[in-house]
C-alpha cells in the first residue's frame, strides 16, 4: 500500500462513519417528530393525564420573603417517585382536607402544625398524613388545626411563618407543634441565610418580588418540556424512577447521617444544631406573648433505624433544649424502634425513598396521640410562660 492510498481510505472511512451518523440523526428526527406527533395530536387527553401530576408539582410553590411558601387555592394531583396523590391548598395558602378548617374563628381554639415536607405530607394525601389525622382528632374536639408545613421549610423559617400565618387568620394560637426534622439541621447550618427581612438560599440569588409579591415565571425547562411532549422521554423518566426506587437508596443520606458520623457532627452538625435552637427560641418568645402551649416532636429517617441510632443526639440533645424551656418533647424515634430494620423500612418508608408510607403516618400520629394523653412529666401538657 503505498502512502497516497492511506489519505483516500481515510477519507473514504470517514464519509461512511458521517453517512451512517446522518442516517441515525435523521432517523432519530422522524421518531421524536412522530412521538411528538401522537403525543400532542393523536392523543391530547393521555397527555394531559401523564402532564397533570407534574403540573401539580409546578404550581405547588411560589416565592415567599421567607424564601418560599404553598400557592393558595389549587386543587390538583401531584407526584412524589412513582406515587401520585391528591393536593388541595386553602386561601391562605396551606395544605387542606378533610377535617382542615375552612376559616378562623376568634371563638375557636386554633392549633398551629408547622414542619418540613413530613408535615406538608409530601406522597400522602392529607387525610392520612399524621397533620391530617390530628387535624380530625382537633375537629371532634371543636378546634381548628392549620397545617403551616412546607417541604424545605426549617427552624429559620418557622418563626417567620408562623408570624405571617397568625397575622393571615387574624388569630392567636392555643397551641405550635413543631415536627423537627433531621434535615433541619442542615438546612440551618448550610443551606439558609438571612439577607434583612429576607430567608434566602446561600449561594442563590435574590429573586426580586412585585408589589403583590408575585416572583417573574420561571425560565424554560427543557427536560419538563421533554418529558410532557414526547412518550419516549416520558418513558425513560418513569423508568430511572422505577429503578431508583428500591430500599437500599433509603440510606446513606448526609442530611440524617450527621447524628451517626462523627466528622459530619463536628462538621456542621454542632453548629446547625445550635442555629437551629436560636432560632426555636423565636417560637418560644411568640408563645410566651401568646400565652400558648409548644410542642417540638422529632422522628427518624431511615438511615437512624438502620444505625441502631434509637438514643439520637437528635432525641437527646433536643429534650434537654425542651426541658429547659418548659416546652413539650415528644420522642418520635421510639415507635420506629419496635421491629426489625428491615421491616420498618419496607412498612413505614417509600422504598427509595426517606417519607412515610401510609403506615408511617399513622404510627408517628399514634405516638403524638399517645403521648399527648400522657398524665406524667416530659409528655404532659406545660404552658410556655
Amino acid at each position: 500500500m503505498t502512502s497516497s492510498q492511506v489519505p483516500g481510505e481515510t477519507v473514504r472511512a470517514m464519509k461512511k462513519v458521517l453517512r451512517v451518523a446522518g442516517q441515525g440523526v435523521i432517523v432519530a428526527a422522524i421518531t421524536l417528530a412522530l412521538d411528538f406527533t401522537v403525543m400532542n395530536v393523536m392523543f391530547p387527553s393521555l397527555k394531559r393525564a401523564l402532564s397533570a401530576p407534574g403540573e401539580g408539582n409546578d404550581r405547588a410553590y411560589l416565592p415567599a420573603l421567607y424564601d418560599h411558601d404553598l400557592m393558595p387555592n389549587e386543587n390538583s394531583m401531584r407526584v412524589w417517585g412513582n406515587v401520585v396523590y391528591p393536593w388541595r391548598t386553602d386561601r391562605f395558602g396551606f395544605r387542606t382536607g378533610e377535617c382542615a378548617p375552612s376559616e378562623p374563628a376568634k371563638d375557636q381554639e386554633n392549633i398551629i402544625v408547622i414542619g418540613d415536607s413530613f408535615t406538608e405530607a409530601l406522597a400522602s394525601s392529607y387525610e392520612r398524613s399524621f397533620t391530617g389525622l390530628m387535624a380530625c382528632d382537633a375537629a371532634r374536639q371543636g378546634k381548628a388545626l392549620w397545617n403551616l408545613g412546607v417541604a424545605s421549610y426549617s427552624p429559620a423559617i418557622y418563626h417567620r411563618k408562623i408570624q405571617a400565618a397568625v397575622r393571615r387568620l387574624g388569630i392567636k394560637p392555643a397551641e405550635i407543634f413543631v415536627f423537627l426534622d433531621l434535615s433541619d439541621i442542615d438546612d440551618d447550618a448550610n443551606v439558609y441565610r438571612v439577607e434583612g427581612d429576607r430567608v434566602v438560599r446561600a449561594g442563590a440569588a435574590i429573586i426580586p418580588l412585585d408589589a403583590n409579591g408575585q416572583a417573574p415565571p420561571p425560565p424554560f425547562d427543557l427536560g419538563t418540556f421533554i418529558v410532557e411532549n414526547f412518550m419516549t422521554g416520558r418513558f425513560v423518566h418513569d423508568l430511572y424512577l422505577t429503578v431508583s426506587l428500591q430500599i437500599v437508596r433509603s440510606v446513606g443520606k448526609p442530611r440524617a447521617r450527621w447524628t451517626v458520623d462523627p466528622a459530619l457532627l463536628e462538621s456542621w452538625g454542632r453548629r446547625g444544631l445550635e442555629v437551629a435552637g436560636a432560632n426555636l427560641d423565636r417560637i418560644v418568645d411568640l408563645c410566651r406573648e401568646w400565652n400558648c402551649h409548644l410542642t417540638l416532636v422529632v422522628y427518624p429517617w431511615p438511615d437512624n433505624v438502620v444505625e441502631g441510632d434509637r438514643d439520637s443526639i437528635q432525641v437527646r440533645h433536643w429534650r434537654d433544649w425542651a426541658a429547659a424551656r418548659d416546652v413539650r418533647f415528644i420522642d418520635g424515634f421510639a415507635p420506629f424502634f419496635g421491629e426489625p430494620a428491615d421491616a420498618v423500612l419496607r412498612k413505614y418508608y417509600i422504598a427509595g425513598d426517606v417519607h412515610f408510607t401510609d403506615l408511617g403516618n399513622r404510627l408517628l400520629y399514634e405516638e403524638v396521640k399517645r403521648a399527648m394523653g400522657a398524665p406524667d412529666g416530659a409528655d404532659s401538657r406545660s404552658v410556655v410562660r
